[in-house]
């Protein structure tokens, strides 16, 4: 028997572990599990024992888009005033609306809208032996919004198109050197490469990366403004992790930054 389409999440070590668990269609996404992502990273981004969110498929595949089958529910769903929902643009929104620290981990098949998912977290961490197409045109359908937007800003409008139009396999070098993924390594040091990085992420100021976070996502929206940069620079000269780290610098120790740290 199939096993059910969910998402699983785990906590350890102030990392949380998102799963997609729908093997039988390479992690395809249902309107149950957009549902529980959404719940998920609400969850996640409200506790503060949380500092980083990993997002990754089951069984060694990262995600094959949305299921086949499940297209008009995911996509073009209705509220009860016969208004369009799309859950994955909602699952969208709420990885980018994520205050903690968000990281793709990406192997086996990552199909269609399992790039935009992917692309919507901070850092993609990807293997050498992924597998990647953005497949929409095959079915007669459009890329969304965000995915399009953001394709686009990562690779440039041409190779945007060459990737929705043809909806080609691309070849692992053209992966990395088109830039598709944050960092591409191979297969074998995956989880070595992402334990590196999660203990690198804890080491740092949670307080420096949640601002910068927040900067670089106004600076991209183009949104950034004088008044919000004077109150951030201000809060920055207090910031109790600012203090911790020059203290740690001065008597040669590792700083211990802890969870909540804003003044």
């Amino acid at each position: 028997m199939a096993r059910e389409a969910k998402v699983l999440v785990g906590i350890e070590d102030s990392t949380a572990t998102v799963l997609l668990d729908n093997p039988g269609q390479y992690n395809a996404l249902t309107k149950d599990m957009c549902l529980q992502l959404v719940g998920a990273f609400a969850t996640l981004a409200a506790d503060p024992a949380v500092r980083a969110i990993v997002l990754r498929g089951a069984d060694s595949s990262f995600c094959s888009g949305i299921a086949i089958d499940q297209m008009d529910r995911v996509l073009f769903d209705c509220d009860e005033q016969g208004a369009l929902i799309n859950h994955f643009d909602l699952v969208d929104r709420s990885i980018l609306a994520c205050g903690k620290t968000t990281i793709a981990v990406v192997e086996g098949n990552c199909y269609g809208g399992g790039w935009q998912l992917a692309s919507a977290c901070d850092i993609q961490l990807a293997s050498d032996q992924v597998r990647l197409a953005i497949t929409p045109a095959k079915i007669g359908l459009l890329f969304p919004r965000p995915g399009i937007e953001r394709l686009v800003r990562t690779v440039g409008e041409h190779r945007a198109k060459y990737l929705l139009f043809s909806g080609a396999r691309l070849p692992s070098d053209q992966i990395g050197s088109w830039n598709l993924f944050t960092r591409m390594v191979p297969q074998a040091e995956l989880e070595t490469q992402l334990a590196q990085l999660l203990a690198q992420l804890h080491a740092n100021s949670p307080y420096s990366i949640e601002r910068t976070k927040e900067a670089i996502a106004l600076a991209v929206a183009g949104e950034g403004s004088d008044s919000w940069w004077d109150s951030v620079w201000e809060e920055n000269a207090q910031n109790r992790d600012l203090a911790e780290g020059r203290a740690a610098f001065a008597a040669h120790r590792a700083p211990d930054f802890r969870p909540a740290t804003r003044s």
